[in-house]
């Protein structure tokens, strides 16, 4: 089990070192979230390399301060993430991010930690006394990260009005998901500790085995998936500035029945008026029926049944035409080549990249990626 545990540590620790330089390799500018995701896996990876190293090859050394000669990468880790959650909702000068007053707590830990060895070295301490100070400092640690993990949450929670904008591109479920599963490891933290304050039995470096485990599948996932959405994010936030919304010219469907003409004529003004609505409020947000009828003054009944009589499509239907028509354009415009495919798809409109791709395959008889390959330009 223990070979186990560390065969997975280096393992993750490899991992984080290739995700560190695929990303700086492929970004021509690495933005501030990018590079504090970084920051974040490489101090978890440097911590898990240093576990393994101090676990594996120095415990059989006679010197017994030297498995106690480590860095303290790990109270790196939460600050990484809470300052890349500040530059991610783009509230920097809101929010401090606290980098500094990490930074002072790295140093002013190895200070404690070097001058401890040093009095190992003189044989003022022994074994059991740099024990105690690895415990304690893992305490103080542990204090400062619960301190910056309940500041996240309430960042997510309590603040909304600071980021709104980035609501209209991203919901944030997924790093409210992270957070509640990064409690989990926290708590795992939290026992890790209090073993080696009042056990005697499960003590250092076996009751970190779990908290090393979890922490590791934990921020290396919060890792790649911050990545990645941090380029829909922003590939987003550009499709929007740069785009113009195009009003389509969309013949109602002729009817069999010869109605009031008067009445035809208002109702062929008011669908006129409902396509207008969707392709200037509702083709890049998703537009319910209710939220339609509301702003045009009239009934959602109504609203589908102009929608039905004079379109081809029902309501759904109707919208998803113009957000595929819209996607359609973009995905062989050359000013958006470099953007990716589900960028596209949800600043059209669509909530997901599923939805995307069965509407459009529905739409123009093939795959997103397939029209930007064979699509004429």
């Amino acid at each position: 089990m223990v070979k186990l545990f560390n065969f997975l540590l280096v393992a993750g620790a490899i991992q984080g070192f290739i995700f560190n330089i695929f990303t700086f390799l492929s970004r021509k500018k690495i933005e501030k979230p990018v590079l504090f995701l970084n920051l974040l896996i490489l101090f978890l990876s440097l911590n898990n390399l240093q576990s393994w190293l101090m676990d594996t090859f120095f415990t059989e050394f006679s010197a017994f301060y030297i498995k106690y000669c480590v860095m303290p990468w790990y109270v790196l880790i939460v600050p990484m993430f809470y300052a890349f959650l500040v530059y991610y909702l783009g509230i920097e000068k809101k929010r401090w991010p606290f980098l500094v007053v990490s930074v002072v707590v790295f140093m002013v830990e190895i200070f404690a930690r070097t001058t401890v060895l040093v009095l190992a070295f003189k044989g003022n301490l022994n074994e059991v006394d740099l024990a105690l100070y690895h415990t304690l400092e893992d305490a103080v640690t542990l204090i400062y990260s619960l301190f910056l993990f309940f500041k996240s949450v309430r960042l997510l929670y309590s603040y909304e009005a600071e980021y709104s904008e980035i609501l209209t591109y991203d919901n944030l479920k997924w790093i409210k998901d992270f957070v509640k599963v990064g409690g989990l490891v926290i708590c795992l933290w939290i026992i890790a500790v209090g073993l080696n304050l009042f056990s005697e039995t499960i003590r250092a470096p076996y009751s970190y085995y779990p908290l090393r485990l979890g922490s590791s599948i934990f921020l290396y996932w919060i890792g790649y998936q911050g990545f990645f959405r941090y380029l829909i994010l922003k590939d987003r936030i550009m499709i929007r500035r740069d785009l113009q919304a195009t009003l389509y010219d969309y013949k109602p469907k002729k009817t069999e029945s010869t109605p009031n003409p008067v009445k035809m004529e208002q109702e062929e003004q008011l669908y006129n008026s409902i396509n207008v609505r969707i392709i200037e409020e509702g083709l890049f947000m998703n537009l319910g029926l209710s939220a339609l009828a509301e702003s045009l003054g009239v009934k959602a009944t109504k609203v589908s049944h102009l929608i039905n009589t004079y379109s081809d499509y029902n309501f759904s239907d109707h919208v998803n035409h113009f957000r595929v028509a819209e996607a359609k354009k973009l995905l062989i415009h050359p000013d958006f080549s470099n953007y990716t495919i589900i960028s596209i798809g949800l600043e059209c409109g669509f909530n997901s990249k599923s939805t995307f791709y069965t509407a459009f395959k529905k739409f123009a008889g093939m795959t997103p990626s397939a029209w930007r390959k064979n699509a004429p330009s």
